[in-house]
């Protein structure tokens, strides 16, 4: 096996140039192909790739490491102590300004100038459809077997999906106003492609725009411009789904918090995908409303139940809501849904779990108490019912279900 990598890692690093390592659960180096590139700010290569291995990391999966610095690795361990790591190389295209951005956002001394725009010079430039391409050739050469292409692109562009909570509260009075610019062209494609619920288009349109090509709005900082372009496209996907038809209350909620996470996040790989999740999020609505032939009250239920989701809701609620009687309501939501309305809000709820499982620390029991659901136990049954696994066991490993 060792004689085997060894060949297969020199046949990638002639197709790519870009290094690949092989280390043991320590970091040491087993192997390598290519000059291992040392990032400056660190003493050794060892060290720098120390900090890309996490210790609920999965394995026999090609894992995508993009670090604050705008490098990028794939890490694939092969067991618990052998990993096959590839790179650094990026997907930015790093000037001279990217480079004072990171380090006016990271207080590096300008003493390692020099060192960094050597560095940066030297790391090989992929898209994502080459990131993919890469992390299936590997799997394949060490696997024999092909890769499952959804492992890789959920990570580069679904880590986080964005959904309000308490919206009640956010959605009051909220406009959004951008007074940024961004070049003409791409405004349209993604105001077309968001109105018209064209995601595929969506997708490779967000994989072409290169961020350092769009203009710079911040001259100092490139962490503060990487979040302008963000929150750019959310307000631009925002008004054109909006204008495509969507709830304007779902609409504003969904951009209002995704901006928040924006400003809240320090991590450039979040920054870029909470903004790439946002407009596919609003993407899935707009053509869920297309597919819509409900009645105003099941549909005003639909949007009741959205918005209040950390409430507890009763059928009675919801029919006082719509002028209705409780049974008729029931019957007619069951009717044009083919659910019944009380199994309809209990599965938004486990969908919310589900979320606050993967993108928070709240126990289980703070998150059926947030649900409102009767106790833990009451909780935990019905989330196994409809995810066929545990709240811990998906919170552990959600892409089992």
């Amino acid at each position: 096996m060792k004689n085997n990598l060894e060949y297969i890692s020199q046949l990638i690093y002639d197709a790519y140039n870009i290094p690949l390592f092989i280390s043991n659960e320590k970091c040491h180096s087993l192997t390598s192909s290519g000059e291992q590139l040392k990032h400056p700010l660190f003493d050794s290569v060892e060290t720098s790739i120390n900090r890309l291995i996490q210790p609920d990391d999965q394995y026999n999966v090609p894992l995508i490491r993009i670090t604050n610095y705008l490098e990028i690795f794939i890490v694939f361990h092969l067991s618990s102590i052998e990993t096959v790591i590839i790179g650094p190389f990026t997907s930015f295209e790093m000037t001279e300004n990217s480079v004072n951005g990171i380090m006016h956002d990271y207080h590096i001394p300008s003493s390692y100038q020099q060192e960094l725009y050597h560095y940066y010079s030297q790391l090989e430039l992929l898209n994502q459809k080459q990131i993919v391409s890469l992390c299936s050739l590997t799997y394949f050469l060490i696997c024999q077997e092909p890769l499952e292409e959804e492992l890789v692109r959920s990570q580069l562009m679904n880590f986080d999906e964005i959904e309000p909570a308490h919206t009640e509260q956010l959605i009051r009075h909220h406009r959004l106003e951008a007074s940024f610019h961004m070049d003409h062209r791409i405004e349209q494609k993604i105001w077309q492609y968001v109105s018209e619920g064209k995601k595929e288009k969506l997708l490779q349109h967000l994989e072409s725009i290169k961020m350092e090509g769009m203009s710079q709005l911040s001259k100092k900082s490139h962490l503060r411009n990487i979040k302008n372009q963000v929150i750019i496209y959310i307000a631009l996907g925002t008004r054109a789904a909006i204008e495509g038809g969507l709830y304007p209350e779902i609409a504003y909620t969904m951009s209002h918090i995704s901006i928040q996470k924006v400003e809240e996040t320090f991590d450039l790989q979040k920054i870029l995908l909470i903004g790439d999740d946002l407009l596919f999020s609003l993407v899935d609505r707009m053509n869920e409303n297309r597919e819509n032939t409900h009645s105003k009250a099941v549909n005003v239920c639909k949007n009741y139940i959205f918005n209040h989701i950390f409430e507890q809701i009763s059928i009675k609620d919801l029919a006082d809501l719509v002028h209705l009687n409780p049974v008729y309501l029931s019957q007619l939501f069951k009717k044009e849904t083919n659910k019944p309305l009380g199994k309809y809000i209990q599965e938004e709820k486990i969908k919310e779990a589900q979320k606050l499982l993967i993108q928070t620390d709240y126990s289980v029991a703070d998150i059926c108490m947030l649900l409102h659901f009767n106790n833990q136990s009451h909780f935990s049954s019905i989330f196994k019912d409809y995810t066929g696994i545990t709240p811990n066991q998906y919170r552990k490993n959600p892409l089992i279900h």
